[in-house]
Parts: structure tokens; sequence; C-alpha cells
């Protein structure tokens, strides 16, 4: 039996002095609304109402009983009004994973963001790993290209320019660079994702160049391949997310613009687990992101620069 939903059929019998009229509102037939007062009164022990054709009247038990589990009631209405206005209100902590080269950019927006929802805090962890979000307790996983088939929900925030670059003194001395296939010929700074098989693809007109690149200096970090690149190391193919800063400041130099790179932006997702309901304090920051990232977001700047300076 459902002792819950039982207590809750007989305060509203009670409530409308009625079978009848409990079971419209419960949209249940009064044989089995007097069914379930039946199995209420066995779990209970005792009987809880005086039964005639013509009147409905509680015994001493069932009044006692009745004040009791009342008090119950109200507070399970209590309870559900409270969560139902933190559902409707964003409030409490927000878990979330990200790539080392975004740190910036979203410590940022998790900046800009309090300034709205002060009830909301975060919690970051940077990562390039694919974490487990549901058994690590995560909220949002902030992702990058192409996402693999999985049961989470992803929502596209931005998309980014990806560029080919290098620094004024590496090409001071480097080979000849004219055409994607002359990058054969030069040190690649490349992600340690599958080492010795790395493909840099390119647009030459409607054909795609495939440019299997190699080098003296690969990681598994996009800050430590954009360090090496300013180093003067050699050429990276790298979003704009990272690359900006450097660019606007003449540190790194972009190339070949006749052959853009190939997909020509990476796309910027926030991921996260929940399937029916989504704390708000997810869905609204997500919608900020989608806001903050929009395609007027100038990428080259340094993301600290741009804060207001109430939070400076």
């Amino acid at each position: 039996m459902d002792q819950l939903g039982a207590i809750m059929l007989f305060n509203k019998v009670v409530e409308t002095g009625s079978f009848s009229e409990a079971g419209r509102q419960s949209n249940l037939v009064p044989s089995s609304v007097s069914r379930r007062i039946v199995d209420l009164e066995g779990w209970v022990g005792a009987t809880l109402f005086h039964r005639t054709t013509r009147k409905l009247n509680l015994t001493e038990v069932g009044r006692l009983f009745h004040e009791r589990t009342r008090s119950i009631m109200l507070d399970l209405e209590e309870a559900r009004i409270m969560a139902a206005e933190l559902e409707d209100k964003p409030a409490g902590v927000v878990r979330i994973t990200l790539p080392a080269s975004l740190e910036q950019h979203i410590v940022v927006a998790t900046a800009l963001f309090q300034t709205r929802w002060p009830e909301v805090s975060f919690g970051l962890t940077s990562t390039d790993r694919n974490v487990d979000l549901v058994a690590e307790g995560y909220d949002i996983a902030i992702r990058t290209g192409q996402l693999k088939d999985s049961t989470l929900h992803a929502r596209k925030f931005a998309t980014v320019p990806r560029w080919l670059c290098a620094s004024p003194q590496y090409l001071a001395s480097a080979p000849h660079l004219a055409h994607p296939d002359d990058i054969e010929n030069h040190n690649c700074l490349a992600l340690r994702r599958n080492p010795g098989d790395n493909i840099w693809q390119f647009k030459d007109g409607d054909e795609i160049v495939d440019v299997k690149v190699h080098g003296e200096f690969t990681a598994n970090s996009g800050n430590m391949l954009v360090t090496a690149a300013r180093l003067g190391s050699g050429l990276i193919l790298s979003p704009e997310w990272i690359l900006g800063p450097p660019i606007a400041r003449g540190e790194l130099v972009k190339l070949l613009p006749a052959y853009p790179a190939y997909p020509p932006a990476s796309a910027l997702y926030a991921v996260h687990p929940y399937q029916r309901f989504i704390p708000p304090k997810v869905k609204v920051f997500i919608d900020f992101l989608i806001e903050q990232f929009n395609e007027d977001y100038d990428w080259s700047a340094d993301p600290a620069e741009t804060l207001p300076a109430a939070l400076m």
C-alpha cells in the first residue's frame, strides 16, 4: 500500500466530508476511495470513520490521526513549495570541468554571471581528459570539436575560427611556406592525442588537403603548444580562443590566408547529464554562455581586461 498516498486521500475525505467528492478531486471512483481507506485503517490498526448511509464522521482515533497527519501534510506542502521556488531561482554550486586553454574565458564568464545571480557559486576543474560527469559529480563539461554519441545533452555556445600561426622569429629562418603541402618541411606543434598520426587539413579551392605533420615538440595541452609557438618552436594550428591574444600582441602571425584550415572553426559545447529536469543554476548559466560568447565576442582580448571596473 502507498501509505503516503492513502494518508493524503484520508485528509482529502476529511476536508470534503465525502468519499465521492474526495474521489472526484483525486480522479478516483468512490469504491476505490473506500477501499483505500479500509487499507489505511488496516495499516493503522483502528477504525478512522463512523460510516452511515447519510453521514461520515471521524472516530476518536480518526480525529487524532487527522490532527497529526494534517500537520505532516502541511509540512510536506511547504517543502514542495520551497523546492519549487528553488527550481525557479538559480542557486547553489555549479561544478564545471573544462579544458585548460579555456580557463580565463570561463572564469571571467562566471564572475560576470555572479553579478546577476549572486546565489550561484562555482567549482571549476581544469583538465583535458574526458570526465565522466555522472560518476564524478559534475554539472557541466565544456567540450570542443565533434562530440561522441552519448546520453549527455549538449548545447553549442560558440563557434571560434581556427588559424595556422607561427612566431616572427621562427618564420625568419623557416623553410618556404606558400602552400599547405609545404608544411611537411616545418616543425609542427601538435596535440599528443594520436602520436605519429597527426593530420592537419586545409581547403584549396573545393579540395581538402591533408597534411601529415611532425615535429620535435608535442603536448597534451593547448596552452603549452601556444607557449612553444611564441618561443619560436614551430607552426601551430589552434582555435582563436587560445591564439587570439598572442596574435593581437604580434607574438604570432597568421599564415596561408588563401588556404583556410578545415574545418575553419571549432565549436564549443556545454554538456550536462540531466534528462528531464535541468536545475535552474545549470540552465541559466548555459543560457548565459550563449549570450556571453556570441558572434561579437572578442577572442583576441585578454579576458580579464574585459571585466567591468566594478569587478576589478
